[in-house]
């Protein structure tokens, strides 16, 4: 079978998968999984991923439902690039970035969102907004500074790249929080890595609608 991405298309874990697998040349098919009807929470859809969230990768081997271990089986049976490095100490660094961008990372671009974007019934709660908006910059000065050495995040192009871009491209969205002369290395390696091909073919790409039989 031809290998499946089950995504969100507003998605960063999503569009982090779909980068990784173009960025190693697979070709996959893209199924379209409407968050917004809770089609993650289907019996259809937990049958594939029993924790109800996306991305689930499918091939030949079996299913996947979780980002990082998708790519960590991509990596691991296909050929170059390889995207993880095999020194032990440089794959504890490429981890720990990656498990800053699903915690800390997504702290900051989820809640900003939900504060700012599309503001609660009970209006924004600025304590918030501030809270975040300090470890948005205390988040980016660590990633200025490792920017500042190399051109990549851990040295070489690698898995930690991909897993932080998404988060930092949606900061855009949010007025003052990437600001380009105190973060200058972090916008240039963001408007490098944002012109990938294997980026700009999957941000905000919609899949084919996930089919769920309906019962009458």
């Amino acid at each position: 079978m031809q290998p499946t991405l089950y995504s969100h298309y507003n998605c960063p874990h999503s569009l982090k998968a779909a980068f990784f697998l173009s960025e190693k040349g697979i070709s996959f098919e893209r199924i379209e999984i409407d968050m917004s009807n809770k089609q993650q929470k289907t019996p259809a859809y937990l049958a594939k991923n029993p924790k109800g969230t996306v991305p689930t990768y499918e091939d030949n081997q079996g299913l996947i439902g979780d980002s990082l271990d998708i790519m960590r089986y991509v990596d691991a049976n296909t050929n170059a690039p390889k995207l993880f490095p095999d020194n032990p100490d440089d794959l504890a660094d490429v981890l720990a970035w990656i498990a800053r961008a699903d915690h800390d990372f997504w702290d900051v671009s989820h809640h900003l969102y939900w504060q700012v974007l599309d503001i609660p019934a009970e209006g924004t709660d600025w304590d918030e907004v501030d809270r975040l908006m300090r470890k948005g910059h205390d988040l980016l000065s660590q990633l200025e500074a490792a920017l500042s050495q190399n051109d990549f995040i851990c040295g070489a192009f690698s898995a930690a790249d991909i897993a932080v871009l998404p988060w930092v491209y949606g900061f855009k969205r949010f007025d003052g929080l990437l600001d380009a002369e105190k973060f200058s290395h972090v916008v240039a390696w963001c408007d490098t890595l944002s012109q990938k091909e294997a980026f700009k073919s999957n941000y905000r790409v919609t899949g084919t609608p996930f089919q769920v039989e309906t019962s009458y």
